[in-house]
């Protein structure tokens, strides 16, 4: 089986907006760059769309010095890509779901920006942190393809995988039943594909990309975030399109709401791939 990459995505900071490229570099903990900075409040717990619809309205831009954050109401933040004005020695250790993890604050500019866009939050501020290039975060042993598996500010794996034609299986659903259609974007996906049946990459078992092999871990659950329209947070269809993937019950024989699949890497750290290539899928045997 095979299918076409129509289109990559790498989100720079966790829940603000992803940057469409044509071609990336792969590593075993994500595409180049991706989710390699975080927002967190006052106590150390990271901060998602799910608790701060906003952060959706938040464009995310890579220069080749800085990682750029903009919003309509306000002046852009630059923060530099390199790390000479980072003090890496003191390290954040912050919750992020079950886990403890350490970033790298990056400094009052972008405290105040974050500030001045979303206000005061919990009663207190937010900072955007960069992952410690001294800190190593281990895939969690139900997602883990062997105890090497890495990965940084993702949910549960370094890629998600989506297809074209499983959302227009689901937009067809959508449609009949009298609800709105859903974009892509809205389940935030590292590699899109088309050209494969629908609902046909949850019987993968390996996926290669050229040099790149990764090993699927399974269909990715999703929660209401995936009613939020990605550039402006707004809900326009309160429990949509999550009520309807419930109801799908695919895959079969699995309770909840699944769209898209998680993949961790096995092999061709540091090589590129780009839009067009051809994904094989290798099914489960």
């Amino acid at each position: 089986m095979q299918a076409t990459i129509c289109k990559l995505h790498v989100y720079p900071v966790k829940s603000l907006q992803g940057i469409e490229v044509k071609e990336v570099t792969c590593w075993e903990t994500g595409f180049e760059l991706d989710r390699e900075w975080v927002i967190v409040d006052d106590k150390n717990l990271f901060v998602t769309q799910r608790q701060l619809p906003k952060m959706a309205s938040i464009r995310t831009a890579l220069t080749e010095n800085s990682l750029v954050l903009s919003h309509p109401d306000h002046e852009s933040l630059h923060v530099p890509l390199t790390r000479e004005h980072l003090n890496e020695d003191e390290q954040v250790t912050f919750t992020i779901w079950k886990d403890e993890a350490q970033g790298v604050d990056e400094g009052k500019a972008a405290r105040t920006w974050l500030n001045d866009v979303f206000g005061e939050y919990r009663g207190g501020g937010l900072r955007l942190l960069r992952f410690s290039k001294s800190y190593r975060r281990d895939v969690r042993e139900k997602y883990s393809t062997h105890p090497q598996a890495q990965l940084k500010f993702a949910d549960a794996c370094p890629y998600l995988i989506v297809s074209h034609d499983s959302l227009e299986a689901l937009n067809s659903v959508l449609s009949n039943s009298g609800q709105h259609e859903v974009p892509i974007d809205r389940f935030r996906g590292n590699i899109e594909i088309s050209g494969a049946a629908a609902w046909q990459e949850f019987q993968a078992e390996e996926l290669q990309i050229n040099d790149v092999i990764l090993k699927s871990i399974g269909p990715c659950m999703r929660c209401p975030m995936i009613g939020m329209n990605q550039q402006t947070g707004e809900v326009i269809d309160p429990g949509q399109p999550f009520k309807t993937l419930m109801a799908l019950a695919i895959p079969e024989g699995k309770d909840g709401a699944f769209f898209g699949i998680h993949a961790s890497f096995l092999t061709g750290e540091g090589k590129r791939i780009k839009v067009g290539d051809t994904l094989h899928i290798q099914p489960k045997r």
